[in-house]
């Protein structure tokens, strides 16, 4: 028989829990500014105790019926709690029914109106997929005399990323010959995603073949005579004609699976997504200040009529506890919201101090920036500063900019100077745009040239570069 005991012991150690209202500051903080005031017109018709905090609400007797009833219930001193109760419910739901107040547009004044206007001036759609190819033209060294036919081809490219109308039709509506349309077209497929303006599926993968500096790849020689007979599954035939085996076949496969049929999808959405920029970087004198764009973000208050119910001796303590609890909830809501506005704004100064030549010069001006560096300055977790950042935009002189946009690492050049690693993919992405079609730049090519410029970068971060700009992570990758 085994003797069981039992027995007693201290074991100390340290556990990190977080609160309630840590989760719902973490939320708030991540949400960006639409989401936000989704979040906030939720939680006004969800909480009766909370209310909008604008002019607005000084001029509309949301409960001017249970406030009479209030007074003579108070008058009268013999209101029973059941009846205070079924007050505070109907307060509730009249509450429910008039939010979000921003739709009451019959109590809307002109300065209300006015702020209204204000923020859906200040949403900003993402460029559809016409805008950024004739944004990508304005900035190519594209002669000016194929740039209206360069125009023209650009508007006969569908949703898909496809050229839908006849190049010797468009050439006949451009004034122009067969040839000079061929050119301008040329010129369209260097853009951004590769396989733009493409007239068929066996184009479109081998101009992202050839953006991959795989034009004289067996990927390449099998779109080009095979396709066809890849469509009706005659893989046995294929692998024969070109000389390989069928697990080469496969590897081939795989590569030309990677590639994407439908180029413009890589932009163009048939659900638009919106922006809302969180702060405006206007230029006052010779510095920057950031001024808060929160015009969409309700203001928000605890109501005055359940702080007075508190207070009634008609109330019953599960009632008042009900009440406290609501309380309690809009208050951690309030707080988390302005301690997000504080956090941002913080942040956004930190940028405005770092990028000022950005804002003066452009991309051309931009300096490394890092989040543990924020972090450090403000005095919070890098993984705060992250979440603060995420999908926050910022409305600057030169246009509207995630905020992450302003974050990257950085090289010391030659001269001492600290160069952005993004300002670097601009200088790649420039002189790729620049090459010769027939001899491409390798990887190598492009590191020898930066490296003449004074900036130190190795060929592998060349590589990854051009992978980010979705061009090719290098030129000379080994043939399969």
């Amino acid at each position: 028989m085994i003797e069981q005991s039992i027995h007693q012991s201290q074991q100390l150690k340290q556990e990190q829990t977080i609160t309630p209202q840590q989760i719902l500051s973490l939320e708030i903080l991540q949400s960006p500014a639409l989401e936000l005031q989704a979040k906030i017109s939720e939680e006004l018709a969800q909480n009766p105790v909370l209310e909008q905090d604008s002019p607005e609400d000084a001029q509309i007797p949301l409960h001017s019926e249970a406030d009479s009833d209030d007074s003579s219930g108070s008058d009268s001193g013999d209101s029973g709690s059941d009846e205070k109760l079924s007050e505070l419910m109907g307060f509730a739901d009249s509450w429910q029914n008039q939010l979000p107040p921003q739709i009451n547009y019959r109590s809307r004044s002109e300065d209300d109106e006015e702020k209204r206007q204000h923020f859906f001036d200040s949403i900003t759609e993402e460029p559809s997929l016409q805008e950024q190819l004739l944004e990508q033209l304005r900035l190519s060294e594209c002669p000016e005399d194929k740039r209206h036919l360069a125009e023209l081809l650009i508007g006969s490219i569908d949703e898909r990323g496809y050229l839908r109308s006849n190049l010797r039709d468009l050439a006949t509506v451009g004034m122009a010959d067969l040839r000079e349309m061929e050119d301008a077209l040329e010129i369209v497929h260097r853009f951004d995603p590769p396989g733009i303006g493409a007239r068929d599926l066996k184009e479109c993968l081998l101009l992202q073949l050839k953006a991959k500096g795989r034009q004289n790849s067996m990927a390449a020689r099998l779109v080009r005579e095979h396709l066809d007979d890849v469509g009706t599954n005659k893989l046995p035939f294929v692998a024969k004609k070109l000389g390989i085996t069928m697990d080469r076949l496969e590897s081939i496969l795989d590569e030309i699976k990677k590639l994407n049929p439908f180029p413009g999808s890589a932009i163009s959405s048939e659900a638009p997504a919106f922006v809302v920029p969180e702060f405006a970087i206007e230029k006052k004198g010779d510095s920057y200040q950031a001024v808060p764009l929160d015009n969409s973000i309700p203001k928000l208050r605890i109501s005055d009529k359940y702080l007075e119910l508190l207070e009634s001796p008609s109330i019953s303590k599960e009632d008042k506890d009900y009440i406290r609890g609501k309380i309690l909830q809009g208050k951690n809501l309030i707080r988390s919201v302005d301690q997000r506005k504080d956090t941002i704004a913080k942040i956004v100064e930190i940028i405005i101090d770092t990028q000022f030549d950005f804002f003066e010069k452009g991309v051309e001006g931009i300096r490394p920036l890092k989040m543990q560096q924020v972090a450090d300055k403000i005095g919070l977790h890098e993984t705060t500063v992250s979440r603060a950042i995420a999908g926050k935009y910022l409305q600057t002189p030169g246009g509207i900019f995630e905020m992450k946009y302003f974050f990257s690492g950085g090289y010391h050049a030659d001269n001492g100077q600290e160069i952005s690693s993004r300002l670097v993919m601009k200088k790649i992405q420039d002189m790729i745009s620049k090459e010769n079609s027939s001899s491409p730049l390798s990887d190598h090519d492009i590191c020898e040239a930066l490296n003449k410029d004074g900036i130190p970068v190795a060929r592998r971060t060349v590589a990854k570069y051009r992978e980010e700009l979705g061009i090719a992570s290098s030129r000379m990758r080994r043939e399969f």
